[in-house]
């Protein structure tokens, strides 16, 4: 089941990792931590041209899932049309997104 979140002033939709299925799509992606308290913190961002292979082969998974002890680890993509941005505006917009919310896992 897909969920609406506004991160950074940016519409995303949002579904539990275990559950996505991405297409390779051009995108920002967030991961984040669902606390019990159905709060969350921001694992990670980042950006592809090709998400889904993205988010099934990520480095950073152990870290994502070392950093959640609830273990409930959603994705949330805000979509990039390839045919409507280039990879820098990607970028730019990812830079933006992480100096906003700090991500735990990675940097730059």
């Amino acid at each position: 089941m897909a969920t609406n979140l506004t991160i950074a002033g940016y519409p995303f939709i949002c579904v539990r990792l275990a559950e996505a299925d991405f297409r390779d799509i051009a995108a920002i992606y967030v991961i984040i931590c669902v606390g019990e308290d159905r709060n969350w913190t921001v694992l990670d961002v980042g950006q592809s041209g090709e998400l889904g292979t993205r988010i099934d082969s990520h480095t950073r998974k152990e870290c994502w899932t070392r950093s959640c002890p609830t273990g409930n680890i959603w994705v949330c993509v805000y979509r990039m049309p390839s045919n409507q941005n280039t990879k820098e505006d990607r970028l730019k917009l990812e830079t933006y997104i992480r100096q906003q919310t700090k991500p735990i896992c990675g940097s730059y």
